[in-house]
């Protein structure tokens, strides 16, 4: 006659778990699902915190599957989701560094293009590549710069504006400040970027000629 066999410590009910089986810890869950939402650090350095997150998860989970007595799964989805996070947070600091860097250049290439207009007394040129708060200030910065000028770019406190530094290089103890934005304009070829000028601070005194 054949009887059931019952374990010891089963109250009597005979043992129906799968041999092997180990919960998946949900820290590795949680990893691999914020590192494949790292992505979304490309579109915006608002999200950069999500990969971050990420990696402090799955390090978590590695310890977490890791401890003695724990036994876990989840080591592989901890792995890929540290992967995810690291390659697309890099691909965004990059991506960030580099576009910050371009957006510097164009923005002090247009400064250098007004400061020259303005310097040379083309008014009709200096006008069209500023606004009217700017339009203002023509005058007290053509009294402001020098036959050169140093330019230095970093960003403005808006999104997306660039504040330009114009120092004369005669020593004047003129500084001018330009803020400048991207405008888009439309053209025959189609949609190009343009950078406005929409404000002008001047500091210091402008230029007096020597012997007066």
């Amino acid at each position: 006659m054949k009887r059931d066999v019952v374990s010891p410590n089963s109250g009597g009910q005979a043992e129906t778990d799968p041999a092997g089986y180990r919960p998946v810890s949900t820290l590795a869950i949680g990893a691999l699902v914020l590192g494949a939402l790292s992505g979304l650090a490309l579109l915006s350095p608002f999200f950069y915190v999500v990969p971050l997150v990420a990696v402090a998860m799955a390090v978590a989970a590695f310890a977490d599957v890791g401890r003695a007595g724990a036994a876990k799964a989840g080591r592989l989805a901890a792995l890929a989701g540290l992967a995810l996070a690291a390659g697309f947070g890099t691909q965004a600091v990059t991506s960030g560094v580099v576009t910050g860097s371009i957006a510097a250049d164009r923005a002090r290439a247009a400064a250098e293009i007004f400061v020259q207009a303005v310097r040379e007394g083309r008014q009709a040129d200096a006008e069209a590549m500023c606004g009217p708060e700017a339009r203002t200030k023509i005058a007290a910065l053509a009294a402001c710069l020098g036959d050169t000028a140093r330019l230095r770019a970093r960003p403005g406190d808006e999104a997306g504006t660039w504040v330009v530094e114009v120092a004369s290089a005669v020593e004047s103890g003129c500084v001018a400040r330009l803020v400048l934005a991207p405008a888009l304009s439309v053209q025959q070829g189609g949609v190009i970027e343009r950078w406005l000028v929409t404000s002008c601070e001047v500091e210091g005194s402008g230029i007096t000629p020597s012997g007066t």
